[in-house]
């Protein structure tokens, strides 16, 4: 009974363990060997991995055992890559000084060389990082469809009936998670009140499993951890670098009408290549002066020359664009009583950032 004493005093001392619990409390009133058994018997494997805010205190361990077996002599074993490493026995129950590592498997006997149950340890259930002070987030992963339960808990000091500090911790402050999410490996939910540094917090899954003939095996896994600050939340991701805009190239593809007939009856047209969207703005001079864009490569007496059509036209891409120039009204009588008429075109292009580009002047011959 010495076994069974040392698991119920730690189990009771966790709230959250229900299942466990009542397994071991079943214990302490089990009948005495050779007495009859009205109950089928319940086998049971409780692990629990981790630590609360005082390792001292251990709350890590294996147990295993049985009610209603009428006082078996019961066995736990570890078995790592197919060979056992660590084993106890005891009467209705044992327990392991190992813990067991993600791919062990757990057997417990009850009798002896009677397997019972056996359990591959799989780590779960685990909580999130952000089951953490400030936070009333209860998530984490869970094996298979097992039920999860939560909970967290403060350890005080033990104290005398003078107030002066006793060995060992005793919780308070207790609580339960609303579990609201068990989808597939994950689970989910909420705690009524934000965790605090300071507490404890656990999680535990638990499946019950039948034999036949009324008797069940019962495993419950749980993964305890002192409440910690929660993690930084992650840095924004950093800006997208600037698109890399080509430099502003343009070129005269094509003229199109070149006779005074044709710039008459539908204005003159060109053709412009730019490299990227913007606006072509073109002025159509009479070569009789100085043109304003190059006004500064020209003597200042030298009258200006004569506007004869003005047009614009917008590339909304990278390509060839048209370009239609009118004819301004006053001119165009001017231009039908001419022949051969020598003209200057003037191109200027803006991009949709704003650059700007003059296009080398281009002399036109208008003929009749």
């Amino acid at each position: 009974m010495g076994t069974i004493s040392f698991a119920l005093t730690r189990l009771l001392a966790r709230p959250w363990s229900t299942v466990a619990v009542g397994a071991l409390a079943a214990l302490a009133l089990a009948p005495a060997a050779g007495a009859s058994t009205p109950h089928p018997p319940r086998y049971w494997l409780h692990i629990t991995e981790g630590e609360t805010t005082q390792p001292k205190e251990g709350v890590a361990g294996v147990w295993a055992g049985a009610e209603h077996a009428g006082g078996a002599l019961e066995r736990v074993r570890l078995v790592r890559g197919g060979v056992v490493i660590d084993e106890g026995e005891g009467r209705e129950s044992a327990s392991l000084s190992e813990l067991p590592e993600v791919g062990d498997y757990v057997v417990v006997e009850s009798p002896l060389n009677a397997s019972v149950g056996s359990v591959a340890y799989d780590g779960l259930p685990s909580l999130d990082p952000t089951v953490c002070a400030g936070s009333t987030n209860f998530s984490g992963q869970r094996s298979g469809a097992d039920i999860v339960a939560g909970s967290y808990y403060s350890l005080v000091p033990n104290t005398g009936p003078y107030g002066e500090i006793t060995s060992g911790y005793h919780s308070t402050a207790a609580g339960q998670a609303q579990v609201t999410l068990l989808s597939g490996s994950t689970f989910g939910g909420s705690f009524l009140a934000p965790l605090a540094l300071g507490e404890t917090v656990a999680a535990e899954e638990s499946i019950e499993v039948p034999l036949g003939e009324g008797k069940v095996f019962t495993y419950v896994s749980e993964n305890v951890r002192a409440v910690g600050s929660c993690p930084a939340p992650p840095a924004p991701p950093p800006p997208p670098p600037p698109p890399v805009i080509p430099s502003l190239r343009a070129s005269i593809a094509k003229i199109v009408s070149a006779t005074v007939k044709l710039v008459l009856g539908h204005g003159f047209k060109d053709v412009v290549y730019v490299n990227q969207a913007g606006t072509v703005t073109q002025d159509l001079y009479l070569a009789d002066g100085a043109v304003p864009a190059y006004a500064s490569s020209v003597r200042h007496h030298e009258p200006k020359a004569t506007l004869l059509a003005r047009g614009a036209a917008k590339a909304v891409k990278a390509g060839d664009v048209a370009v239609v120039l009118h004819l301004l009204a006053h001119e165009r009588r001017r231009l039908h009583a001419s022949h051969s008429t020598h003209a200057v075109l003037v191109t200027m292009v803006r991009s949709t950032t704003g650059v700007k580009l003059n296009l080398p002047r281009r002399s036109v011959l208008l003929r009749p």
